[in-house]
C-alpha cells in the first residue's frame, strides 16, 4: 500500500524538502533566534515575519509517546508508536520537538527520556533507536 504524502505548501516545503533529502530543517527567527516546529508564518515570540532554516543534528530524546491500537484506514497496522521528541539542532543551545513514528522499536522498549536518532524512510521521518559504536 501506498502511503499518504502529507500536503505542503508555502509554509512548509521546505521542511519536506529537507526531509526527501535526509535532514530536519527547523525555522529560527531572524529577528530574535527563537526556533518553532512547527512551520508558521509568523514567529509566536516577536511576530516577525523573517526566518531561516536550521538543520537537526540526527539526535533527538523521547519527551512523550501514545500507542494507537485503532487506526483508521489508509493507516498502518495496529498497535503502532506516535513520539514526541525533542530534537537537538546545530549551533544551538535549544531544540525543537517533533511528532513522528518510530522505526526499529519495539512499542514495549519505549521509555522517556532514552535517546533515538533520526530515521528517513519513504519521504517522511521517523524515531530510531539511537546507533550504539
Amino acid at each position: 500500500m501506498t502511503r499518504p504524502q502529507p500536503l505542503t505548501g508555502r509554509d512548509n516545503a521546505y521542511y519536506w524538502e529537507g526531509v526527501a533529502k535526509g535532514s530536519v530543517l527547523i525555522q529560527k527567527c531572524t529577528a530574535c533566534g527563537s526556533l518553532r516546529h512547527p512551520p508558521s508564518p509568523m514567529c509566536p515570540q516577536c511576530q516577525s515575519l523573517d526566518w531561516t532554516t536550521v538543520a537537526a543534528t540526527g539526535r533527538a530524546v523521547l519527551h512523550s509517546y501514545t500507542v494507537c491500537h485503532h487506526p483508521l484506514p489508509p493507516w498502518e497496522d495496529a498497535p503502532y508508536a506516535v513520539v514526541l521528541i525533542d530534537v537537538e539542532v546545530e549551533d544551538s543551545d535549544e531544540g525543537a520537538r517533533i511528532v513522528c513514528g518510530t522505526r526499529g522499536i519495539a512499542n514495549d522498549d519505549l521509555r522517556i527520556e532514552m535517546p533515538l536518532r533520526l530515521v528517513f524512510e519513504d519521504g517522511l521521518v521517523f524515531a530510531g533507536p539511537e546507533e550504539t559504536s
